[in-house]
């Protein structure tokens, strides 16, 4: 009787459990992460890196990380160096670095934030490729870069220029040490506070 009574109730408790389950499943966590708002950049040494999970993490977006098919290595970097692939890539038009992977569902962001470093005033050439691989016709970009000097307005000209479909916000120039701050001011300034 002891051992029918332990399965019994056993048996009750379990019945229980899968009734709750059954009233109220759990839903996937990608659903309740699904944003509406992207920040995609590219980062050589993780200074951009660390500004654009800055801003990801404010406006509650998804981050992609922007990977060159062929990685730069010190040496492609040397800016001392004017032969250097840097150099190469930056005083070549039409240069274009392939991307190592690509957004599936580029169609489901309306705001997309783009960043990258500065490189001889201009965006890195990857970043034309980027531009180059998805539509972003309706969409509004807002541009964010890393310099140690030079100013962001010469690549926002160019993204308008490449995007005229797109609505370009004005752009960031900031550090990862003052990136709180300027972050906050720049998302005011363009109107996409969350």
């Amino acid at each position: 009787k002891k051992l029918f009574a332990l399965l019994l109730t056993l048996c009750l408790a379990l019945t229980a459990v899968a009734c709750a389950e059954t009233a109220a499943p759990a839903q996937p966590e990608a659903d309740e992460a699904h944003s509406d708002t992207l920040v995609a950049y590219f980062s050589a040494t993780g200074n951009t890196e660390s500004v654009a999970e800055a801003i990801a993490e404010t406006q509650g977006a998804e981050l992609y990380e922007i990977v060159p098919e062929d990685p730069y290595t010190d040496e492609d970097l040397d800016y001392n160096n004017s032969s250097s692939r840097t150099t190469a890539e930056q005083n070549d038009e039409n240069a274009r670095p392939t991307i190592s992977g690509e957004i599936e569902n580029i169609d489901d962001y309306d705001v997309i934030y783009v960043g990258f470093p500065i490189w001889w005033n201009d965006m890195p050439r990857i970043m034309y490729t980027f531009f180059d691989t998805y539509d972003f016709s309706g969409k509004t970009i807002a541009p964010f870069c890393t310099s140690g000097g030079s100013g962001i307005s010469g690549a926002v000209s160019n993204i308008e220029e490449l995007e005229p479909s797109a609505t370009v916000t004005e752009g960031l120039r900031t550090n990862p040490s003052d990136a709180e701050g300027d972050i906050a001011e720049w998302l005011e300034s363009i109107g996409l506070v969350q």
